[in-house]
């Protein structure tokens, strides 16, 4: 899947998440671990609620 931003926003996100590993290694192996094992509710949608920003049952409106 291609990328919408550019390489060099990229590698500061790539950067951002080596120092969060580095920082919170433990922590970093659940949100590794909740992302595999939940692939298929799809990466914006698990942005989304970790974010905050809307609750699963209005997530689960705006497919319908």
């Amino acid at each position: 899947m291609k990328a919408l931003c550019s390489l060099e926003e990229l590698k500061s996100v790539n950067g951002a998440i080596k120092e969060f590993k580095k920082l919170y290694p433990e922590a970093y192996s659940h949100l590794k671990d909740l992302l595999k094992i939940n692939r298929k509710a799809g990466y914006r949608n698990i942005c989304k609620l970790v974010l905050e920003e809307v609750t699963p049952e209005e997530l689960k409106e705006t497919q319908a």
